[in-house]
C-alpha cells in the first residue's frame, strides 16, 4: 500500500521573503517542512498540504499585560521592535569593516529595501571575498531561490553544508537576534519552532532536491542532517515522508522508532510508520501505531485525523478484516460523507442480505 497523505503540488522550491519595518522574514523548506524567520521572535509551524492544517508553536516577544475590562489603568505602551542593525549602519562605520563584511552588509541593506537582485550580488561577492561566509552564501541561496535561480541556490546551499557551519553571526550581527526565527512547516498546516541554525540550509537544499525529481538525494541529505545532530520531529517527518514515497519501509520503520503522540507533527509520522507496517504484512503492529495516532484528538487537526482513519481502514481491509474496515469507513462517513472512496468501500463491505422468506 503506498497511499500517499498529501495532494502535492510543487510551484517551487519553497522559500518566501518578508520584508517590512519591523525586519526581515522567510519561509523556507523541503516538502512538509517550512522554515520561517521573522522579526516577531520564534515561531515553528508544520502542515499537510492539500488539508488546509496548520499546527502552530510561537515563541513571540513578551507583550505588555492588557488594560483591565473596566477601570483598570492604561495599557503601558509597547516599545517598537528596533530595526535590523544592518538599517542603521552608516557609511562611516561600515568602512572600518572587513572588505567581505561590508559587502555582506551592503547586501543586507538592499535586501531590507526590497532589491533583491542588487542584494544577491552584493552576498554573492561577500562570499567570493571570504569562501569560509556561510552566512553570505545562506543568505545568497534564499535570494537566489525567490529569484527562481535554482542552480545558483542549490551551488550556495551545498556549500554552506560542506563548510561544516553550525551558525551564523553576521546574520544574527547585523539582523539582530529579535529578526531571525524560525516557522517549520510541517506542510502548509502544521507548525513547531526553531532558532536559525544549519537547518535551514539542509531544508531549503532538500526541496530544491526534491523540486528536481532527486528524491534519493534529499533522502541521503536529511540522513547526513541526522547524523549531525540535527534530528528533531521536523526531520524525522520529513525523512518519513520521503522514505514512505520511495517506500523504504525498513528505514521509515527505523527512523520512526520511540515517536509518540504528541502533536499533529508526530501525529502524521506514525500516519507514515502505519503504511509501513502494512506494507511489510505487519498488520497487528499497523493497527497498534495508527490506533495509538487515533486516540489523541484534543488539539488534533480533524483533516490528519480522518485520513489517519482511513489509512487504518484499508490496513484492516487489507487483512481480511472487513467488518473492522467498514466500521472505520463508516465513521469516516459520519463525518465527511464525500471523503475519498470511503463510501464506495463501506457499502462494498456491507453484509449480504438475508434471503426474503417468501423466497
Amino acid at each position: 500500500m503506498g497511499f500517499r497523505l498529501q495532494r502535492r503540488v510543487t510551484i517551487a522550491p519553497g522559500l518566501t521573503m518578508n520584508i517590512s519595518k519591523r525586519g526581515v522574514g522567510f519561509s523556507a523548506g523541503p516538502r512538509g517542512a517550512k522554515a520561517s524567520i521573522g522579526p516577531r521572535g520564534t515561531r515553528e509551524s508544520l502542515g499537510i498540504p492539500g488539508t488546509g492544517m496548520r499546527y502552530e508553536v510561537r515563541q513571540d516577544r513578551k507583550k505588555a499585560p492588557a488594560r483591565q475590562a473596566s477601570g483598570g489603568a492604561p495599557r503601558p505602551q509597547v516599545p517598537a521592535p528596533a530595526p535590523p542593525p544592518a538599517a542603521t549602519i552608516g557609511f562611516l562605520e561600515k568602512a572600518f569593516k572587513q572588505p567581505y563584511e561590508k559587502k555582506f552588509i551592503g547586501g543586507a541593506q538592499r535586501m531590507l529595501a526590497g532589491d533583491q537582485a542588487g542584494a544577491l550580488a552584493e552576498f554573492q561577492a561577500s562570499a567570493e571575498m571570504n569562501p569560509g561566509c556561510a552566512d553570505a552564501e545562506l543568505l545568497a541561496a534564499l535570494m537566489s531561490v525567490n529569484l527562481q535561480d535554482y542552480p545558483t541556490a542549490q551551488a550556495c546551499l551545498e556549500r554552506v553544508i560542506s563548510s561544516g557551519a553550525a551558525s551564523f553571526p553576521l546574520v544574527l550581527a547585523y539582523m539582530g537576534t529579535d529578526s531571525v526565527s524560525f516557522e517549520l512547516a510541517l506542510t502548509d498546516e502544521v507548525k513547531a519552532v526553531l532558532h536559525f541554525d544549519i537547518r535551514a540550509a539542509y531544508l531549503t537544499l532538500a526541496e530544491i532536491y526534491q523540486h528536481q525529481g532527486r528524491q534519493k538525494d534529499a533522502v541521503a541529505l536529511l540522513q547526513q542532517a541526522i547524523a549531525r545532530g540535527l534530528r528533531g520531529p521536523l526531520l524525522v517527518l520529513s525523512l518519513a515522508e520521503l522514505y514512505n514515497e520511495l517506500e523504504m519501509d525498513d528505514e521509515l520503520i527505523a527512523i520512526t522508532q520511540g515517536v509518540e503522540n504528541q502533536d499533529d507533527v508526530t501525529l502524521a509520522t506514525l500516519f507514515y510508520l502505519g503504511q509501513a507496517m502494512t506494507r511489510k504484512g505487519y498488520y497487528e503492529s499497523a493497527v497498534m501505531v495508527l490506533k495509538a495516532a487515533l486516540a489523541r484528538k484534543k488539539d488534533r487537526s480533524e483533516a490528519l485525523l480522518l485520513e489517519t482513519r482511513y489509512v487504518l481502514a484499508l490496513t484492516y481491509e487489507e487483512s481480511g478484516k472487513k467488518s473492522l474496515a467498514r466500521k472505520q469507513y463508516e465513521q469516516i462517513l459520519a463525518k465527511d460523507f464525500a471523503f475519498r472512496d470511503a463510501r464506495e468501500r463501506a457499502d462494498r463491505l456491507a453484509p449480504a442480505a438475508a434471503p426474503s422468506a417468501e423466497a
